[in-house]
């Protein structure tokens, strides 16, 4: 969705003022971030006519004239702008898989990492915090030194997968709830190979942001949903039997902390296994439902 990559955008925009980049980095940022709005403004005058409201509503909600409007987001030119988007993106996803240095477009995959690397050193922060261990009795129950695991839970360096388990495990909890951001860290994700695979990635996905949120009452992440969540389904997509509509997921990712942009693939490796699983030739179904323009806004 479009509206979930302008909060990425956004995000790793503030992640490089913050850092104190260079105009030269802030600049094409700022740039990016404000073809994106184009878009999505795009794809979602495209929506609002399509529920049939009038090029005059969308004018005075967009503060133009209905001439520029109707100029502007006419169905052939949103197709358009829409089309080249999805051309941009894969071949900034292209450029990812080579071994030259990635082009700008490839930087927000990095940033990504970045975000999974701070949330699962806050997750281990939780899972120290709540097990009532100090840092040095921690350090005497692994083969850590007393400063790496000082390191580790203050964001300063990011464990080996053997070293978050025996760190999970000391706080007396399972390790695979942090494989997935573990994972997302390291930039080793790996495509799903069945339905399984699929749900369990994004289980544990989900359950890695709800650790490093501090394992909230379903009743809290119902409020911090704005009520857009109910316990109900808190519940059950934290017990991990229930996979929830997109818009669902997402409000879920955001009410624990997460950036849904983040989550969005896996959820669709889930809807595209399950699909899969049910129709050996999906192509058309799975298009139309990843592409269409209100799904992408």
């Amino acid at each position: 969705m479009i509206a979930e990559e302008l909060l990425t955008l956004a995000s790793d925009l503030l992640d490089a003022e913050y850092e104190g980049q260079g105009v030269e980095e802030l600049l094409p940022r700022a740039g990016v971030v404000m073809k994106e709005v184009e878009y999505y403004m795009a794809a979602a005058a495209r929506d609002a006519r399509r529920r049939g409201r009038s090029w005059e509503d969308i004018a005075r909600a967009a503060c133009v004239s209905e001439s520029t409007a109707r100029t502007r987001w006419g169905e052939s030119e949103v197709m358009r702008r829409i089309a080249l988007r999805s051309l941009a993106r894969q071949r900034a996803r292209q450029a990812q898989t080579l071994p030259a240095a990635a082009p700008r477009e490839a930087e927000p995959a990095f940033t990504s990492a970045n975000r999974a690397a701070r949330q699962l050193a806050q997750a281990l922060a939780n899972l120290h915090q709540a097990s009532g261990l100090s840092i040095q009795e921690v350090a005497d129950s692994t083969d850590l030194s007393r400063s790496y695991v000082s390191r580790i839970l203050s964001l300063q360096r990011t464990p080996s997968w053997s070293v978050v388990c025996q760190l999970v495990e000391v706080f007396g909890e399972d390790p695979m709830a942090l494989r997935a951001m573990w994972e997302s860290a390291n930039g080793l994700a790996a495509p799903p190979q069945d339905l399984l695979e699929a749900n369990a990635r994004l289980y544990a996905a989900l359950q890695g942001l709800y650790l490093m949120a501090g394992r909230p009452e379903a009743a809290r992440i119902c409020e911090l949903s704005g009520g857009d969540i109910d316990v109900e389904t808190a519940e059950r997509i934290l017990d991990g039997g229930h996979v929830p509509t997109w818009e669902k997921t997402g409000r879920f990712v955001t009410a624990v902390g997460g950036c849904p942009a983040d989550i969005r693939p896996l959820w669709e490796a889930v809807y595209t296994a399950f699909l899969n699983a049910c129709d050996p030739e999906p192509t058309s179904r799975t298009d139309g439902a990843r592409f269409d323009c209100e799904g992408l806004r």
